[in-house]
């Protein structure tokens, strides 16, 4: 006799109106699960999913709370939720999908597991999110039930056939770049990236580089193209913002919160003016602004239900203190709560030298000395944090100045400029390194790492080695310039000197050489030494022979140069004679 779905205490749904079973992917073992049993607490029972047990497979009503709540409180008493994934699947078509399933366990990435996975999947950060404990769950449920306004600022404003992909080329940046690192979907929205993007332009004679946040915006001329917000030294308060000039208590409100604290006119293209709330990017310092009548005021914040006074504060741009309020691990905290126009929402503001005394950073528990050394300003290291996808990762840690949130870098910037500590991981690319290949790489050698996996699931092996200023990984299909060397053809002519044969060999044998009379484009001539880069495929300049060992003086090769000259004179000399 097959045992029973559901235990007597779970209120019975009509098996004819069921259709749908619940699988659960164990990606750390491999193995695809269906829930077989749900008890009173909200803990499942599971069997293999395979048609030996299909029987015993539990069929779901979504529509239920109980299924809901299920969800909600499995999720939160996983101790590792990243290493599951749930999927919802028709009962019908589950023998035509476990091969899918079974790719999906071994972290198989194919066109096919991310079209299931994009149907079928169940986001459990979604589910964490908006059950985080009973005494939040009734106002994430009416974040469900927002205004039709506020649930169609979530969709897409952008249809990605707007943009010109090709364009974005040239900035260093592709679609699928953007959507690996989890930018595509804010930057669809209209919304500005949550962090920095590396950016490169290439102008010819001169290379750009900088760190940006990035959007999309509607041109005037109708294409939607990239926005870069670059990083700015200070907001610029200084000069009118489309009409208001900036008061010193609004400066000073900007400057300390990063929110001006009240609802100001401010002048449209159109030329009307309409009242705005007014923030800093705290990532570039540039001055932002959202229209006051945008923004969503809530009912409850973590738990806590907002009275009138306390919801007019907000909408009139000033903070207000709420306390008790529930974290996303289910702790209380306290905190003050402004509308942000950068956010275009509320935020939480914490004093810097609280914010840190009971918290982890990436689910790693910090130690008192590093709390103490957080909140002194001093740099610590932490490592094996996780991100939100379940990546595992180490990196130094210190408070920013301004705003009091932790900034994360690869090496120290406690450290000085010239002698940089850098952090060298253990692993890369899911490959753990040797103490030789740690050592190599801290020393800004580059290793040879094999059968490395990217975040598609692919293989591949490359020369790496750690830029010993940022720490970030470099790779090179090369050897980067030692044995293996990437074709670079020796010019005829270099700034209008034709190399002679000889200097063209030993350029090509990886020496310097001096060259003479070249020409420049304000058209004066200048002298200066010649060395190929084969790791980068082209030519260095250099005022001093580059090839010369670090204790041998100018004024040596100078001597000897002279020396030189003088002995041919005297043979030549000695001919006429």
């Amino acid at each position: 006799m097959a045992k029973k779905n559901v235990q007597e205490n779970t209120p019975k749904i009509q098996d004819e109106q069921l259709s749908d079973i619940l699988l659960i992917v164990d990606k750390k073992e491999g193995v695809v699960l269906a829930v077989s049993e749900i008890d009173s607490k909200g803990k499942a029972k599971t069997v293999p999913a395979d048609e030996k047990h299909q029987n015993d497979f539990l069929k779901i009503d979504y529509s239920s709370n109980i299924v809901t709540n299920f969800l909600s409180n499995y999720w939160n008493q996983a101790k590792d939720p990243t290493r599951f994934q749930l999927f919802r699947l028709n009962f019908e078509k589950f023998k035509e999908n476990l091969k899918t399933l079974k790719e999906i366990a071994k972290s198989k990435k194919t066109p096919a597991t991310e079209q299931f996975c994009e149907k079928q999947e169940i986001n459990p950060e979604n589910i964490i999110n908006n059950s985080i404990n009973k005494k939040n769950e009734n106002f994430m449920a009416k974040q469900e039930q927002t205004t039709t306004q506020t649930a169609n600022a979530q969709k897409p404003r952008y249809n990605e056939s707007m943009i010109n992909w090709d364009e974005l080329k040239k900035f260093g940046l592709s679609r699928d770049y953007l959507q690996e690192k989890g930018l595509l979907d804010t930057m669809l929205k209209g919304y500005k990236t949550n962090a920095l993007v590396p950016i490169s332009m290439n102008f010819g004679p001169a290379v750009l580089r900088c760190d940006s946040r990035l959007s999309f915006q509607q041109s005037a001329a109708g294409p939607v193209v990239l926005a870069m917000h670059g990083i700015r030294k200070e907001p610029d308060l200084g000069k009118p913002f489309f009409g208001h000039i900036f008061s010193e208590e609004d400066k000073k409100n900007l400057r300390e919160t990063g929110n001006m604290g009240r609802v100001i006119e401010l002048k449209n293209r159109s030329g009307e003016y309409v009242p705005s709330f007014v923030s800093i990017d705290k990532l570039t310092n540039e001055v932002v602004s959202m229209k006051a009548e945008g923004v969503f005021i809530p009912d409850e914040i973590r738990g806590i239900k907002l009275n009138d006074y306390e919801k007019n504060e907000l909408k009139e741009g000033r903070a207000i203190y709420l306390e008790d309020m529930i974290s996303d691990k289910g702790k209380e905290f306290n905190a003050h709560i402004q509308i942000n126009a950068d956010r275009r929402s509320y935020e939480f503001i914490f004093n810097n030298d609280s914010f840190f005394n009971s918290q982890t950073i990436g689910g790693v528990k910090l130690t008192d000395k590093q709390l103490e050394d957080l909140n002194s300003g001093v740099a610590i290291f932490v490592e094996d944090m996780e991100r939100k996808d379940g990546e595992k990762f180490s990196s130094f840690i210190k408070l920013d100045d301004a705003s009091g949130r932790p900034v994360y870098t690869r090496y120290n910037p406690d450290s000085p400029e010239g002698n940089r500590e850098i952090y060298v991981p253990k692993e890369m690319g899911g490959v753990t390194l040797t103490p030789d290949d740690r050592e190599q790489l801290r020393e800004g050698k580059p290793v040879f790492i094999e059968n490395m996996t990217n975040r598609k699931g692919e293989e591949y092996s490359s020369f790496v080695k750690l830029d010993l200023v940022t720490g970030r990984p470099q790779y090179s299909k090369t050897i980067d310039g030692f044995t293996e060397r990437p074709e670079f053809k020796i010019p005829a002519d270099i700034w209008g000197v034709t190399l002679s044969a000889t200097q063209r060999a030993t350029l090509q044998d990886g020496k310097a050489v001096l060259v003479k009379g070249m020409t420049g484009f304000d058209g004066n001539s200048f002298d200066s030494y010649v060395k190929v880069n084969f790791n980068q495929g082209k030519l260095d300049y250099y005022n001093e022979n580059p090839d010369l060992k670090k204790n041998v003086s100018m004024r040596n090769v100078i001597s000897k140069k002279q020396d030189e000259n003088q002995g041919e004179e005297k043979k030549k000399s000695r001919k006429v004679a």
